[in-house]
């Protein structure tokens, strides 16, 4: 987390914040509403909440007609009957709700004449569950063709089926699929919620996971232009300081002198990095705040290399830009153009640092007629990569390459702010 912190602090001190808020955010959607609930578990085998359901209704409604038709054995045995099948039925309400409907409904519409049927009740309750668990088509055909036999028994039976009651049993049966589609688009909704959760969690991590790499990449190229550059002259130093110090001990010092200034300023590169990951201690390391360096600090990089030996000739037309990420990155290329020039670019006579200020872009371009060499235990082009890495975050580009007549060239195109938010 302090790291993550610190990539952030760093690339705000570097101007990278502007390229970070130009990154196109998640697309977030919510998800469309299923036809159907989440299936659950407990529907592929009956459950306690399934029999206390239809206990519910079994037991109050069996009590009901035993108390209804004493002394009716024909009527009591018809009653229980019915009542033992809608019980049942109600058992399967969830894994199969379009059945248990088809049982209860005609249950009830059989024995809707005896008196204290308590068939209706539970035609409402398989409704309401074919409401819950099936698609909402389902259940209003169900209420309609349902509703459509009590009205026609109603009608054509009024001795048998009395219309006041008829009508009670179908408002009755409009509520029960009212309250399950209620319950039904509740429970869609949380689901709903519930996936974009996980969705947003994912995204979460899947942003975390950018953020690390990047800053993981940001890091390598910092220590690689700290170490690498600060090797390469120190290496240069010392050695020329060992070749002259048996004839010239005095410029030998001199150089000693610089190799440890160069180590000096290595270090506070460092910890100036490592202060801005450091983001807990409250900016306590020593050159924590240190300010990164920009185009201004040229001059004093050619000075180093030109102690180390490289012949080197600085060009600079313009204004340089007030964004100190844009005075940075060119700062960079400079350094790992020298940097590589001085270690691979062998018997130079002159190496070129030409920069140019403008209102569009700027562009850094730095030349050598040395011949291309490699150093053991080295590979040449981590640090040009490096660079199109930094100059890519401005919307810019850097081709690096041997030119015809011998030597080679790195130049480097950082578009302004303005023309990179275009």
């Amino acid at each position: 987390m302090h790291s993550m912190i610190g990539r952030v602090r760093s690339m705000t001190e570097t101007g990278d914040a502007a390229r970070l808020a130009a990154l196109p955010g998640p697309a977030l959607t919510l998800p469309a509403s299923p036809s159907e609930p989440p299936q659950r578990d407990g529907r592929s085998r009956l459950s306690l909440t399934d029999l206390l359901v239809a206990a519910s209704y079994t037991v109050p409604a069996m009590a009901a007609a035993i108390v209804f038709h004493q002394g009716e054995p024909e009527g009591l045995v018809l009653s229980g009957l019915a009542v033992v099948i809608s019980g049942t039925a109600l058992l399967f309400r969830r894994r199969a709700p379009m059945v248990a409907l088809g049982a209860t409904a005609g249950i009830m519409l059989i024995t809707f004449p005896l008196p204290a049927s308590f068939a209706a009740v539970s035609t409402a309750m398989a409704l309401y569950a074919v409401a819950v668990y099936r698609p909402a088509r389902r259940a209003v055909l169900g209420l309609l063709g349902t509703c459509a036999f009590l009205l026609l028994g109603a009608v054509l039976l009024p001795r048998s089926m009395d219309p006041a009651q008829s009508v009670q049993a179908m408002a009755a049966l409009v509520i029960a699929v009212l309250a399950g589609l209620n319950v039904r688009t509740r429970r869609a909704y949380v689901a709903a919620l519930r996936d974009l959760a996980d969705r947003l969690m994912r995204e979460r991590e899947h942003l975390a996971s950018i953020a690390a790499a990047a800053e993981r990449n940001a890091i390598a190229r910092e220590m690689h232009d700290i170490v690498s550059h600060g090797l390469a002259v120190m290496i240069s130093l010392a050695h020329g300081s060992a070749e002259i110090a048996s004839t010239d001990p005095a410029r030998a010092v001199q150089a000693m002198r610089q190799v440890a200034e160069t180590g000096r300023l290595a270090v506070t590169d460092m910890r100036r990095m490592l202060g801005v990951l450091h983001d807990g201690d409250g900016g306590q390391w020593p050159g924590a705040v240190a300010p990164s360096p920009g185009v201004g600090d040229v001059p004093a990089l050619m000075e180093l290399f030109r102690s180390a030996g490289l012949p080197v000739v600085l060009h600079s037309t313009g204004v340089p830009p007030a964004d100190p990420g844009i005075q940075l990155v060119s700062y960079r290329v400079v350094q790992e153009g020298l940097t590589n020039a001085l270690k691979y670019a062998r018997g130079a006579t002159e190496v070129t640092v030409d920069v140019a200020f403008a209102a569009a872009a700027t562009t850094v371009s730095i030349t050598d007629d040395g011949v291309r060499t490699a150093v053991a235990g080295e590979t040449i082009g981590r640090g040009i990569e490096g660079m199109r890495e930094r100059v890519a975050l401005y919307g810019g580009t850097v081709n690096a390459g041997p030119l015809p007549s011998g030597g080679w060239r790195v130049d480097a195109r950082i578009p302004s702010l303005k023309e990179a938010s275009c």
